[in-house]
C-alpha cells in the first residue's frame, strides 16, 4: 500500500474513533443558540441550536432538523482540497466546541481542533426524519403493487428494450413493482435475450449452464424437460442466492391444447395468509424446509455433477416482517427436521398455502417470439400439461440476478432525474 493510501486507512480509523465519541449523556435539551443565514447555492440555515448530543438546525423553509454529534462527526465533509480527514481524538464533553458561517457552509469546529463542512441541501436530504428517510428507502426498493386474479400483464417490445434508455427504465421499474412483465417480438433465436440482460448486467450461471433450452426430451432429470404438468413452483429454490429475475423465452409454442403457464404472486398469497390465516402463516415463516437438487449433466454445458441443499422457510421474511422471498417447489426433501407432533401442522399449513396459489393464479400461453419475464423471489408459476409426441414446444431459458437490475434502474434514475415511489 502507498504511503497516501495508508494515511486515508488511519484518518478514516481516527475519524470513525472520534465519531464514536461525539456524544455524551443521552438527553435532547438544547440550551445554546445562535441565530445567522447562511446563503449556498444549495440553501440557506437560520437557527442552529447546541444541545447535550445533537445539533438542531432550523433551515430557511421553516424546517427544523436534529443531527446527533456522532452523526455528524462520522460524516464530515472536508473540503475536496483535502483528500485525507486526518484528525486526533481529543474528547471534551459532546466533542463539539463551535460552529461559524463560511462561503460554503456551515463549519463545526470540534473538540480535537478538527473542522467539519456542511452544506444544507446535504444536510437536509440526509435529515432524520420520515421524509427523506422514505426517498432512500424508495432508492433502495420500490414499493410492490400485490395483484391476483384480475391482474393484466404488461408488454414491452424487445428492439424498444434493446435500444431506449427510457423504455428500459420503465420495464425495470414495473418488474421491480409488479413482479412480471411480457417482450413481444423477440428474436426466434437462443440466447436472444442476452442482449437485454447485457444492458443491465450479466447472465446468472447456475449448473445448467449460462441458458438452457426447456423441451420435452428422454432422460430427462428434470421436469421441466418432459410435456408433464409442472406445479406452481419458483426456480431454484436450493440456491441461497437464487436467481432474481427469469426470462422464459418461447421459440416455438405447442399448437395444441396445454402448454400454458401459470402465475401467482406469491407477496400477494403471503399478505393474504398473514391476513386470513395467521397461524398457517407463521408456520411457514417459522420452519425451515430442505430443497435440494442432485444429479449430472445432460448436455456438455452443464455442470458433470452437482448436489444442491438448502434449509428455507417457504416464506422468508425480514427482521421488520416484511416479506423477502417465497418457496415451493417439487424438489422439496422428505426430510423435515421437526419432531413428530410438528409435522401434521406444517403439512395442513402447506395445503393451505399451495390452495391459495391455485386460487390466485392467472393464465398465460405465450406466442412465438414472446418472453415472459419474471422475479423468481415473488413469482410461482407453472406449466399445464402437452402432448409432446405430436408437437414441440421449446423454450430457453436464462437467469439475471436482482442486484444488477436494481443498479440499473438506480444508475437510468438519475441520470433521467426519474422520481420514483
Amino acid at each position: 500500500m502507498s504511503r497516501l493510501g495508508w494515511q486515508r486507512v488511519v484518518g478514516v480509523a481516527r475519524l470513525y474513533n472520534e465519531a464514536a465519541h461525539a456524544t455524551s449523556t443521552p438527553t435532547r435539551s438544547f440550551h445554546t443558540t445562535s441565530t445567522f443565514l447562511l446563503n449556498t447555492s444549495e440553501g440557506v440555515v437560520r437557527k442552529v441550536e447546541k444541545g447535550d448530543t445533537s445539533l438542531l438546525v432550523e433551515f430557511s423553509d421553516g424546517t427544523r432538523e436534529e443531527f446527533p454529534y456522532c452523526w455528524l462527526r462520522d460524516n464530515c465533509q472536508c473540503p475536496s482540497t483535502n483528500p485525507i480527514c486526518v484528525v486526533v481524538l481529543s474528547h471534551r464533553g459532546n466533542g463539539f466546541n463551535h460552529w461559524q458561517v463560511s462561503e460554503g457552509g456551515m463549519i463545526l469546529q470540534w473538540s480535537s481542533g478538527h473542522h467539519s463542512h456542511y452544506k444544507a441541501q446535504w444536510l437536509q436530504k440526509r435529515a432524520f426524519n420520515l421524509t427523506p428517510r422514505a426517498v432512500k428507502r424508495a432508492k433502495l426498493a420500490l414499493k410492490k403493487d400485490l395483484w391476483g386474479p384480475d391482474f393484466k400483464l404488461t408488454t414491452f417490445d424487445y428492439e424498444e428494450l434493446v435500444g431506449d434508455e427510457k423504455v428500459l427504465l420503465q420495464w425495470l421499474v414495473t418488474m421491480e413493482k409488479v413482479g412480471v412483465t411480457i417482450i413481444t417480438n423477440t428474436p426466434r433465436e437462443p440466447r436472444a435475450c442476452f442482449n437485454i440482460i447485457n444492458k443491465v448486467g450479466f447472465v446468472k450461471p447456475t449448473h445448467y449452464g449460462v441458458h438452457y433450452p426447456i423441451r420435452n426430451k428422454l432422460g430427462a432429470n428434470s421436469l421441466a424437460y418432459t410435456d408433464s404438468k409442472l406445479g406452481m413452483h419458483n426456480d431454484l429454490p436450493y440456491y441461497e442466492y437464487v436467481p432474481g429475475i427469469i426470462f422464459l423465452h418461447c421459440i416455438t409454442q405447442f399448437t395444441g391444447e396445454g402448454g400454458e403457464n401459470d402465475l401467482t404472486d406469491g407477496f400477494h398469497v403471503a399478505e393474504y395468509m398473514r391476513r386470513h390465516h395467521p397461524q398457517e402463516y407463521e408456520l411457514l415463516t417459522d420452519t425451515p424446509v430442505y430443497f435440494w437438487n442432485k444429479g449430472s449433466a445432460l448436455v456438455e454445458q452443464e455442470t458433470t455433477e452437482f448436489y444442491k441443499l438448502l434449509n428455507i422457510p417457504m416464506i422468508v421474511v425480514n427482521r421488520k416482517g416484511e416479506v423477502m422471498r417465497v418457496n415451493n417447489s417439487q424438489l422439496r426433501d422428505s426430510y423435515l427436521d421437526l419432531p413428530p407432533h410438528q409435522v401434521a401442522p406444517w403439512y395442513s399449513a402447506l395445503r393451505l398455502y399451495n390452495r391459495v396459489i391455485e386460487e390466485q393464479a392467472i393464465r398465460n400461453k405465450l406466442n412465438d417470439g414472446e418472453t415472459m419475464v419474471m422475479d423468481n423471489t415473488r413469482l410461482l408459476h407453472g406449466r399445464t400439461a402437452y402432448n409432446g409426441a405430436v408437437g414441440e414446444r421449446y423454450m430457453d431459458q436464462v437467469y439475471l440476478d436482482w442486484d444488477e437490475a436494481v443498479s440499473t434502474r438506480r444508475v437510468l434514475q438519475e441520470k433521467y432525474d426519474v422520481s420514483l415511489q
